[in-house]
């Protein structure tokens, strides 16, 4: 690290220092936990902190009274968006102030706005997350990180800024044309300090996209870690993104009202480290609020540990996903399938893998690329580029996944929209089969 990182990296922590240490306890207990999970230590400090967490819950806010005699965490209903917005005030906690704590908001997939309160704890507890998480990724306080996602048009970095001391530049992902992605390399290769890359998997994949139609080689900039959010990695853009930036990017899995809930093993595809230290993740039935065995996909349940200002016992993310256990029995995500409502069945009402939609691949090379299923049997694959496929060999092999009976129909598009929230989903269903 340079000079001005390492200044950086200093004042952060004096600060710290001088406001009580909080940050740097937390990170050194989630440190702790994460990495010596089969310790008795461990386990036992996790369960302390379920244990007060529910019990802070039925003790101090309207809606969880009701469960005072609880025998454990099961007793505890499943809750998720539209309970929380419909009783926001039955959620928080009587103990706190919601003057003094921070209200986080989100408009999600949906577009439908989301907020929860967080306290002063638990946003320090945030905070060690991502230092935590984000090390392991190869990222050091002070570094540079440029970072994709939406911004204020109006925001700037200027001199003595919050982003010039945090040493972040930010980028917004709705300015990404071939020109912005010219002059964004640019100052990557200008720069030759340390740096890392956070943003989305989709804007990762415009990117590398532009770089493959200019022929570029691999862009000499010193990155030191590339991580993707809200987004889940395909194989395309883990290839493309090693190539040009000399880094294996890693998939992190989080959402505005919790936080870092997992994050991919730098070494290991597809194997994300559950962020147990912070929180109590259970894999539920897709229909059922019952638990499932391992290596089955489910819907992924968190329980909150640190947020006390808005308790938030077994909240359906919206996602879905699976779990398996290692050698020494501890558990960890080996797929993260994104939002429930957007899996894709096949005539028969059976869950069809995720990744279906990178198979596009193979057929041409494209600005962008989504599948939608529509209807029960009908499905839509919007294409994005300047040269038509093979229709009849993509509409062959896709009937194998869906359904020899399917209708499946091909439309070249010239543009495939962000959402309101910036990401752009490759797969998208309009008709939400039940099984």
């Amino acid at each position: 690290m340079n000079l001005s990182q390492i200044f950086r990296r200093k004042i952060f922590w004096l600060l710290d220092a001088l406001k009580g240490n909080d940050i740097r306890k937390h990170y050194k207990d989630i440190k702790e936990l994460i990495e010596n999970p089969e310790s008795k230590l461990s386990q036992d400090t996790k369960d302390v902190y379920l244990q007060q967490i529910l019990a802070h819950a039925v003790s101090t806010t309207w809606f969880y009274q009701k469960y005072t005699n609880y025998n454990s965490i099961l007793d505890f209903p499943v809750i998720n968006k539209n309970m929380i917005r419909d009783n926001f005030d039955e959620f928080v906690s009587s103990k706190y102030n919601p003057d003094s704590c921070v209200l986080v908001s989100t408009s999600g997939s949906t577009g439908a706005p989301f907020s929860v309160l967080q306290d002063i704890n638990k946003r320090c507890r945030s905070t060690g997350d991502n230092l935590y998480f984000s090390k392991r990724s190869g990222y050091e306080i002070g570094q540079k990180l440029m970072y994709i996602k939406i911004w204020p048009d109006t925001i700037k970095r200027t001199l003595f800024s919050k982003f010039w001391w945090q040493n972040v530049y930010p980028q917004s992902v709705f300015k990404l044309t071939d020109s912005d992605i010219n002059n964004f390399i640019k100052d990557l290769k200008k720069d030759t300090s340390k740096k890392s890359l956070l943003g989305y998997a989709s804007s990762f994949a415009t990117i590398c996209k532009y770089l493959d139609a200019v022929n570029a080689p691999p862009v000499s900039c010193n990155m030191q870690s590339v991580i993707a959010m809200s987004e889940g990695l395909n194989p395309y853009i883990r290839s493309r993104m090693e190539k040009y930036f000399g880094v294996a990017p890693v998939s992190r899995y989080s959402n505005n009202e919790n936080g870092i809930l997992a994050q991919e093993d730098r070494n290991v595809a597809s194997k994300f480290t559950i962020n147990s230290a912070s929180y109590y993740i259970e894999i539920l039935d897709l229909d059922k609020d019952i638990s499932i065995g391992s290596r089955k996909r489910g819907r992924i349940v968190v329980t909150d540990l640190h947020n006390y200002a808005m308790p938030l016992i077994r909240y359906d993310t919206g996602d879905v996903g699976m779990i398996e256990y290692n050698e020494g029995g501890v558990a960890y995500l080996s797929s993260i399938e994104g939002r429930k409502l957007d899996l894709i069945y096949n005539t028969k009402g059976e869950i069809i893998p995720s990744h279906v939609s990178y198979k596009l691949c193979k057929y041409g090379e494209y600005k962008q690329f989504q599948l939608i299923q529509y209807g029960k049997k009908d499905y839509l694959i919007k294409l994005n580029t300047d040269k038509k496929v093979d229709e009849a060999k993509m509409l062959k092999e896709y009937k194998t996944y869906f359904g020899q009976d399917a209708n499946i129909q091909i439309a070249y598009v010239d543009e495939i929209p962000l959402l309101s929230s910036g990401k752009r989903r490759e797969v998208v269903n309009s008709y939400h089969v039940k099984l």
